[in-house]
This record gives C-alpha cells, sequence and structure tokens, in this order.
C-alpha cells in the first residue's frame, strides 16, 4: 500500500492542475487539524493581495460573530488559503469557512464525512482518502449513500463543467468499496420514527383511540413495516404449498400431536421437570431466534447457528457467529435487536454446526451486512402453552402410539415440523409488522398509565397534562424527577448541570472539570432514578464531567468563553453543542411556569447567565 500523500504536497498537486477548490475528505478531526498544521512549516503560499482579501473579509464577517475575531486558525487561512472544517470547530467559525469557499477565496477544506451531508458546500474537486468511518466504538466501511454524498460535492453549478473526484493512496482505502459506492444504487431509505411517550401524551390529549390507530396506519413507518410483511406473506404462501402433502391425517393437526407427543415422551424420562424461568421478552423472541437469523449482541452483530436450552437450568441458549468469524455461546436473554435479515443455510448437528466452507461464506456475509437493518417489533405477550394436551399425553389413554398413521407421521415429523416452524415464525413476523406501530403505542400508553400520566381508559392525569410539554430525549425520567421535587430549591448552576449530564450523548473521552459537593449529591440521585427506570427508558451518559461544564459556566459569569474552553479537554464544538442542547432542555422546564413555577424560574435564570458571548452568537 503506497503512503498518504503528505497535505502540502496534494494542495500543490491539485492547484498546478486547475483542480481548485476542493474538499479534501480525511478520516478524523485531529487528521484535519494535522493537515493544517502542516502548513505552517512551509512558506506562504498566497499573494499579499489574496491574503488582505481574506483578512478583509474575516473582519466584517467577526462583526456579526465576534467569536471568530481572534481565532487561532486566521493567520494559516490568510496565508496559505486552505482550512479545517469539521465538528470540533463553533458554528461561527464553520460558517466563516463555508462563505470563504463560496467566494472562492479558499483552495482547499480538509473535512471530515459530516460536510458531505446536509450542507450545500460544493467544490470543484473533491479528493476522498478513506473508505471506512468511525461509528460508535469501532470503523465501518462507507456505504452506498455515503460515498455518492461525498462525491455529489464534486463540481459547483453555474461555475464548473464537469466535477471532478481523486482518490488518494493512503492505509484507509479500499476500492472496492469506493467502486461499489459509485456505481451502486443507494440504500433504500429508512423511516427513523420512534413513538415516545411525549408522542404518547401529545397524540392522546387530542384525538381518540380510533384516530390515533389511524394516523399510525397512515405513516411512512408503517407503509414500510407493511412493504416488509407482504415480502414475508409471499413466503409465507410458499410454505403452505409446502405443507400440502402433510395434510390432516388421524388428527385435524397431526403435527402439533406428534410434537407435544415426542415432547411427553422426552420430559418423561427427565428426573426433575426443567424450571420455566424465561421472561415475557425472551419467551417473545425465541420465535425468531432461529438458525440463519441476525441478531444484534453486546459487542455487534451476529448470526444464529442453533439454539438449545442447557442441560442443567433450561436456560434458553444460542451458538452465534460473530462478525471476526468466531463463534461463541450466550443466553438468549443477551439478544438486543432481532433482525429483519435471514442467511439461509445448512446446519449441522455437531461443532461448528455448519460445514468448513459454509462457515467461510457466512463470516463474509455477515461483514457485507449494510450499516443499517431493519428490526422485527417484538410483541411480549405470553405464549400459548400446551400444558393441558401435554398433562392428558402423559396418561396411558394417549392414542398416538397405537394409531395407524404412527409409522408415516414418525417418518415425516422432521421435515414437516421444519416447516411449520418456518410457517409460524413467519406468520409472528407478519403480525410483528403489521401491528408495529400500534403495539408500540399501546405499550408506551400501558407504562404511562402504570406511572400514574394516564388514566385506565387512556385519559391524561393531572401530571400527564403538563408532562406533555416535556417533548425531549429521556422525558420519563425528567418528568420523575419534577414529581420527586429532585430539583426543588436548587440553584439554577446545578439545575443546568444535571441538564446537561442528561442531554449528553458523546462518549468521547472526559474534560477534566469538577464539580461541586451539591452537584455530585444531585447527580448521584439522578444516577439511581435512572437506573430505577431501565426497563422503560434507556439512561442518559450523565457524565460528571460535563455536568460540571455547565456548572462553572453558570456559577462564574465572570469567566469568558475562553476559559471555559481551556478547562476542559473537550473541542470547542463540542462544548458549544453541550451547552446549546442544555439551554434547549431547560427551555422545555422553564414551560412549566403554571404548573411549576420555582422550576419554571430557577430554569429562567440559567438560561439567562448561559445566553452569553459565543452562545448569543446564533439563535
Amino acid at each position: 500500500m503506497a503512503p498518504a500523500i503528505h497535505p502540502c504536497e496534494l494542495v500543490e498537486v491539485l492547484r498546478r492542475h486547475h483542480l481548485t477548490p476542493a474538499i479534501i475528505f480525511l478520516t478524523s478531526r485531529r487528521a484535519c487539524d494535522d493537515a493544517l498544521e502542516a502548513f505552517t512549516h512551509e512558506p506562504p503560499a498566497l499573494s499579499q493581495e489574496r491574503g488582505e482579501t481574506i483578512r478583509t473579509f474575516l473582519e466584517t464577517f467577526s462583526k456579526d460573530f465576534p467569536s471568530i475575531e481572534n481565532h487561532p486558525l486566521i493567520p494559516v487561512v490568510q496565508a496559505y488559503g486552505v482550512a479545517a472544517h469539521h465538528a470540533g470547530h463553533l458554528p461561527s467559525w464553520k460558517i466563516a469557512i463555508e462563505e470563504l469557499m463560496r467566494h472562492g477565496y479558499l483552495d482547499a477544506v480538509f473535512a471530515t464525512t459530516t460536510l458531505a451531508a446536509g450542507v450545500d458546500f460544493p467544490a470543484r474537486t473533491v479528493v476522498v482518502t478513506q473508505s471506512s468511518i468511525r461509528k460508535s466504538q469501532d470503523f465501518t466501511d462507507l456505504t452506498i449513500s455515503e460515498i455518492q454524498q461525498l462525491a455529489g460535492r464534486g463540481g459547483r453549478r453555474g461555475k464548473d463543467l464537469v466535477g471532478f473526484v481523486v482518490i488518494t493512496p493512503s492505509p484507509y482505502i479500499d476500492l472496492h468499496v469506493l467502486a461499489k459506492g459509485l456505481t451502486g444504487f443507494p440504500e433504500p431509505i429508512n423511516s427513523q420514527f420512534v413513538v415516545s411517550y411525549p408522542m404518547v401524551l401529545n397524540l392522546l390529549k387530542a384525538h381518540s383511540l380510533d384516530q390515533i390507530e389511524g394516523l399510525l396506519a397512515k405513516s411512512f413507518a408503517q407503509f414500510q413495516l407493511n412493504q416488509r410483511a407482504e415480502i414475508h406473506q409471499d413466503n409465507l404462501d410458499t410454505i403452505h404449498s409446502q405443507l400440502k402433502p402433510y395434510g390432516p391425517r388421524e388428527c385435524a393437526d397431526w403435527i402439533t400431536q406428534w410434537k407435544v407427543f415426542d415432547l411427553a415422551r422426552r420430559r418423561k424420562s427427565h428426573r426433575r421437570p426443567p424450571m420455566e424461568t424465561d421472561t415475557p421478552f425472551v419467551k417473545a423472541c425465541l420465535p425468531f431466534l432461529t438458525p440463519g437469523r441476525v441478531v444484534g449482541v453486546s459487542k455487534g452483530r451476529a448470526l444464529i447457528l442453533r439454539q438449545y436450552r442447557s442441560r442443567g437450568t433450561f436456560t434458553p441458549m444460542i451458538s452465534v457467529l460473530k462478525s471476526k468469524g468466531t463463534i461463541g455461546e450466550c443466553h438468549a436473554s443477551s439478544v438486543t435487536d432481532v433482525y429483519d435479515h435471514i442467511i439461509e443455510f445448512q446446519p449441522l448437528r455437531g461443532f461448528p454446526w455448519v460445514s468448513p466452507p459454509t462457515l467461510t461464506q457466512l463470516t463474509q456475509a455477515i461483514t457485507q451486512l449494510p450499516a443499517r437493518l431493519p428490526t422485527v417489533p417484538i410483541l411480549t405477550q405470553a405464549p400459548q402453552t400446551e400444558e393441558t394436551l401435554l398433562n392428558d399425553v402423559l396418561t396411558d389413554e394417549f392414542a398416538c402410539p397405537t394409531c395407524p398413521s404412527h409409522p408415516a407421521c414418525k417418518k415425516d415429523y422432521a421435515m414437516a415440523s421444519r416447516l411449520r416452524i418456518k410457517s409460524q415464525q413467519l406468520e409472528k413476523t407478519i403480525q410483528a409488522l403489521k401491528d408495529g406501530l400500534w403495539h408500540q403505542f399501546q405499550h408506551k400508553a400501558d407504562i404511562l398509565h402504570k406511572f400514574g400520566y394516564l388514566t385506565s381508559t387512556y385519559q391524561l392525569t393531572q401530571d400527564g397534562e403538563w408532562a406533555r410539554l416535556i417533548r425531549i430525549d429521556h422525558s420519563l425520567l425528567i418528568t420523575e424527577l419534577i414529581r420527586m421535587d429532585a430539583f426543588s430549591g436548587g440553584a439554577p448552576e446545578l439545575l443546568a448541570g444535571v441538564m446537561a449530564s442528561i442531554c449528553h450523548d458523546d462518549d468521547r473521552p472526559g474534560s477534566y472539570v469538577r464539580l461541586s459537593t451539591g452537584l455530585s449529591s444531585m447527580l448521584s440521585q439522578v444516577r439511581t432514578v435512572a437506573d430505577s427506570l431501565g426497563a422503560y427508558e434507556s439512561p442518559p451518559l450523565l457524565r460528571a464531567d460535563v455536568a460540571g461544564l455547565a456548572e462553572q459556566w453558570i456559577g462564574q459569569p465572570q469567566s469568558g468563553w475562553t476559559a471555559l474552553v481551556r478547562s476542559t479537554s473537550m473541542a470547542e464544538g463540542d462544548v458549544y453543542r453541550l451547552l446549546a442542547r442544555t439551554l434547549e432542555f431547560l427551555s422545555q422546564l422553564h414551560g412549566l411556569r403554571h404548573t411549576h413555577p420555582g422550576l419554571a424560574d430557577s430554569a429562567h435564570q440559567a438560561m439567562e447567565i448561559m445566553r452569553r458571548e459565543v452562545l448569543q452568537e446564533l439563535p
């Protein structure tokens, strides 16, 4: 693999071949900053006249955005005509770079892939130096849509007759991924619609249950679920035709009858009956955890090779093939997501449960799965049991051993049972997809009734009336804290600190700000409540360091923005987003002034102190 091209040499080549202005996409924020730092060791590349034009533009721009007036990157931009653009910078600085680029004052911008979507930021040339991107804790290949978004920035309408995409040698390049992205069709658009607690309360405030069910049925999310259900219905029809040769015999449903007979025979040989410890959610998942199903586990995705129960405790277990090609065993309860995606293969009875060639093919198939996969909505009602029929089987009057169809049933049961299991699985999947959104709504409504926000007839209670106004993430946690008077008598800086820790969802390395004893005590209480609500709502990160930042910004109003940024290891842009989102959360609390005037007052005071310097520049 050829080494990556030095950024100064790369920009010089682009200038020489009249391929500027260019956007150069790099793998990380650090790479963008390092690329810009490399220019400081070179002689200035711009004429004095062009540098003066950039300086004049930035001086005029800083009148509306004072935060960029003494920005440390201004000398590099003026001397070399290059800049960096990523989420670690302030919004005002990113806007300045975008305007410089639109006016044609810059030759190159080093950026992360976040620039590719959502910003009108074209250039004559796009330089791609990567084929993967960091998501969560690992690197994944760029999707076709992401690659086409990158390439689509090449060519300025009205200025360039043609746009250019340049792929440079780099250790981070896989040409097969880029070729597929540049020539393939984009991934389908999947709805990100989620039924939330505030949505349930607000819908019930304005509509009847019948109207809500109709509204959900007309949504784009339900339309996509219905499309997936139709595909499964076609597969179900095929399986029903394959089951026709195994039609009714002496029994109306001989497959179920034989299954119960076989289970009774095996259970009778046990020295002790197995313990039934499955939770309702695990019971609902088990029909889907069949060989070939792609599932989510704690460390990524996996493919199920077999499902079985442990001999000692009768706990449901699965053997899975992980993305790195390793085979492992885990409890069925450890499955976090059940994806609506099955990879067909022929399982074997012994380890590794598939043939070696098939194992290689499955490992490759897992690595090539799309970045986003639709999930199966799991309906958590308790499944029907066969205990009554099983007890009848254990008596001496059961006819199966003496039935004339016994030999034929014994011969056909294995194949017919496999088809029946597939049929039942598809029926459950179709039902789950068709009832998916409505089931989510009912599930959320039942939880709200349990906590006292709704009556048994789904009418809003007094608490439900004000709780519907909290339309932000972790709304259940926040409303429960309000009901507990957790913020009663708290200073504005403590309230802002708690809201900052709740709203922050970035797991980047922490800062170094210490928090007061009062905020530490309050955060401990919030963490206890969040853990108790874990079954109903995913708990926030509740990082103490970001809480300390918000507390410092409000508690020390004489301290400036520069001092705040220097006190933390967080990037300037991350600090801005944290405080801006904290303001959004506080504004929701301020909306409760009619029912919780003390809390609304404290939130208003915090907002007034927070809105200064950088946080005043943008709405």
